[in-house]
């Protein structure tokens, strides 16, 4: 008698896994193509601009949709979870289904059994994907971008980062307004005159025919050492400097990856490089200052012109090398928090489901909602670690732990059917 009891609730079990796993998949499959489309569109606006206004091949566009797709699909995928288990969920719960199976004696968690089975196993894809899909991707498509828009050199000056595409010279922008021209906390370094010219905004145009990037500085400040030993800071309301560039599309293979294009072993390697970099400049600042004060002391005056300058440069250096780092640990952590948010959303999104009883539209708005909340914490977090050292680790983790403590109530909730939440919606 008790072993025909144990087949029946296997059998039972099995029945109600082969459900849901019918209610989920569909869902999920619709959500993943529909919200990759919509989040694709923008992204297509800006293909068509490089088609039609700059004459790309139809073959290079393509390209640059494909590299294009694995970002989106890595945030695409864990809303379409999100989606998918609270429509399959609120439309059992909105016909009762839920409700009968709990009163045969089945809890909350084992109806939950089989699409936190499925969802685990697609986080550990998502980890792979993550690490080893995305990062290629967007390598290739930096390398064609960068190829690209050699005919649109604004784009080849990202935000808060120093970059060196142009030869002998570092460039450092702090924001720009690419529709208006305009650019913000600006840093020159010049290598041939050994010139750092320094400008709280300006403006950036391109002159093609000329072959020619010229920056318009307000009210800034250029340093140069004069002969090796003399140092020279001169102000400016108004400064023009004009940078050759290349303009021919030449396709390249690059073997420099930034944040995006590496994988866990190659951020580790970089953060633990960044590191040490940091704490030789801090050592390099820390040792000039001291040797300055001592040249001072022993009447050398011109010395701490001189130790003002290198210490202003190298805190410069140090600045980027700082954020650089916080990049990379961001970038690290983003590979398994945006996979440990399929888990987090399941936990959330089935008692969702079941209390709310929404199911259809409803469902799906419902998701989007969820996902819209956990994104906009995520760029702020981003935010926060990017620019006011903020721990990357917390940036990246918080919206999961966040969410997940809501998901834990809304579990034990839906577990005894207790919650303040459901009276709302009756």
């Amino acid at each position: 008698m008790q072993s025909k009891c144990c087949r029946k609730e296997v059998v039972l079990t099995r029945l109600i896994d082969r459900y849901f796993l019918k209610e989920f998949i569909p869902p999920f499959f619709f959500s993943i193509i529909a919200l990759t489309f919509i989040l694709l569109m923008n992204e297509l606006f800006r293909l068509i601009d490089l088609f039609v206004r700059k004459g790309l091949p139809v073959g290079i566009v393509g390209q640059i949709l494909i590299y294009t797709l694995p970002v989106i699909i890595s945030y695409t995928a864990p809303m379409a979870i999100l989606v998918a288990i609270v429509m399959s969920f609120g439309r059992a719960a909105q016909d009762n289904e839920i409700l009968a199976l709990k009163t045969s004696g089945l809890s909350f968690m084992s109806i939950m059994r089989t699409p936190f089975a499925i969802t685990l196993i697609f986080m550990i894809f998502l980890v792979f994907f993550n690490n080893y899909v995305l990062p290629e991707s967007n390598h290739r498509v930096r390398n064609l971008m960068l190829d690209v828009t050699r005919k649109r050199p604004a784009v080849r000056l990202p935000e808060g980062i120093f970059t060196d595409d142009f030869r002998g010279y570092t460039i450092y922008i702090g924001k720009k307004n690419e529709r208006l021209s305009k650019i913000y906390d600006i840093t020159v370094y010049d290598a041939k005159d050994g010139m750092l010219v320094t400008a709280p905004r300006g403006e950036l145009k391109s002159f093609e025919q000329d072959n020619i990037l010229r920056f318009t500085l307000y009210n800034g400040e250029l340093h140069q050492l004069v002969d090796s030993v003399k140092y020279q800071k001169t102000q400016f309301d108004k400064q023009i400097l004009n940078i050759e560039m290349d303009n021919d599309l030449v396709r390249k293979e690059r073997s420099y990856r930034n944040e995006n294009e590496l994988n866990i072993n190659g951020l580790q390697e970089s953060i633990q490089e960044h590191k040490t970099t940091i704490k030789s400049l801090q050592n390099e600042i820390t040792e000039i200052g001291k040797t300055a004060i001592e040249d001072y002391l022993q009447g050398d005056i011109a010395s701490l012109d001189r130790a003002i300058f290198e210490i202003e440069r190298r805190n410069k250096t140090l600045d980027g090398k700082i954020r650089k780092l916080s990049r990379y640990q961001i970038s690290l952590y983003k590979k398994f928090s945006l996979a440990f948010a399929c888990i987090v959303f399941v936990i959330i999104g089935a008692p969702l489901g079941y209390l709310f009883k929404r199911g259809g539209i409803a469902g799906v708005l419902t998701g989007v909602f969820l996902f819209s909340s956990y994104y906009i914490l995520v760029i702020a977090g981003e935010e926060f670690a990017d620019r006011r050292n903020f721990p990357a680790f917390w940036g990246m983790w918080l919206p999961n732990f966040i969410l997940l403590a809501v998901g834990v109530y809304l579990f034990m909730a839906a577990e005894f059917d207790r919650s303040p939440i459901r009276k709302l919606f009756k």
